[in-house]
């Protein structure tokens, strides 16, 4: 068994028992006390459990998880960003869209689209797009990962290699403006991967409290990204550091939607 895939199983232990100890996890793992001590720390630094003296702790909120239903938080800024991103989105195009809540936001403005292809591996998003007949809808498919609203693995890569795509729209669970965009997993980050691979164009939609966030898996780098949208929260000091980078963002803002 690789790490990170050790790594995900001692995460959803958790999220079903709260807390575990070294010894019972070399029981369940068959690995040294040092490896899984490792493990501990650096699922902690991802933001993802509290070590304890000879175990860890559940951490309720993990700062990355940005494909679990967030729709209230930061809901306004979202819709901004999404309203500005279905600006780049013309008639005949195909897209992608990843899964997340500034994404959801972004679908709900195309519900009255026509003529476009939409990929997907986001559930929400399919049902949010399903009814509209002027869009041919496509879902990923995988395995749905418990209590996420989205598709991930091998069977979704598969698929994802046998299209071409005009634009993909990504949200990442963190933003670093010295390290990139970062997401939870190995897995979550190959999909987003190879959705970047398939399209013509990538943009990111990020809402401003993602930004020095953790998340264990880095994506992409900035400057992989045609533009970046985010919102007016984005301090002036992040701004100057990017556009010395020669990397694209687009500062979304407006009154209330």
């Amino acid at each position: 068994m690789f790490a990170q895939e050790r790594r995900e199983q001692i995460i959803e232990y958790l999220k079903e028992k709260k807390r575990v100890e070294i010894r019972d996890l070399e029981t369940m793992f068959q690995v040294s006390g040092a490896t899984l001590r490792t493990d501990l720390r650096e699922l902690e630094k991802a933001g993802r459990l509290v070590r304890t003296h000879g175990g860890a702790l559940y951490r309720k909120e993990e700062v990355q998880r940005e494909d679990m239903p967030k729709s209230r938080e930061n809901r306004q800024q979202k819709r901004w960003i999404a309203r500005e991103a279905a600006k780049y989105i013309c008639e005949g195009n195909v897209i992608i869209l990843d899964s997340g809540s500034t994404i959801l936001e972004l679908a709900r403005e195309l519900k009255d689209a026509r003529n476009l292809k939409i990929v997907t591996n986001d559930l929400q998003i399919a049902l949010e797009l399903q009814e509209n007949p002027r869009i041919d809808l496509y879902l990923v498919g995988g395995r749905v990962r418990n209590g996420f609203r989205m598709t991930q693995g091998s069977i979704g890569i598969e698929f994802l290699k046998g299209i071409s795509a005009h634009k993909v729209f990504l949200s990442p669970g963190a933003l670093s403006v010295y390290d990139g965009a970062a997401t939870s997993n190995e897995e979550m980050k190959a999909v987003k991967q190879m959705m970047m691979k398939v399209a013509g164009e990538s943009y990111m939609l990020c809402d401003s409290s993602k930004i020095g966030k953790k998340a264990f898996c880095k994506f992409a780098d900035l400057s992989d990204f045609g533009r970046i949208l985010i919102d007016d929260g984005m301090s002036q000091r992040d701004r100057e550091i990017l556009e010395k980078k020669d990397v694209k963002i687009t500062i979304c803002s407006g009154t209330e939607i």
